[in-house]
């Protein structure tokens, strides 16, 4: 699969990929952790996937 213009590369998304579901797994109690550190996880690969919008080649 390649990229076209500036959408993100295949690392970006699954980094956000997985820190979603680790925060969504900490929300519904699968997993436990501290609600810092789950809320810190999805403003992370949220931040991460947006700002891979917009920077060309990440």
């Amino acid at each position: 699969m390649t990229n076209a213009g500036k959408a993100p590369t295949m690392w970006a998304w699954v980094v956000s990929l997985v820190l979603y579901v680790v925060a969504l797994a900490a929300y519904f109690g699968v997993v436990k952790m501290s609600p810092d550190v789950a809320a810190g996880c999805w403003i992370i690969g949220l931040g991460l996937l947006l700002l891979a919008c917009r920077v060309r080649g990440l």
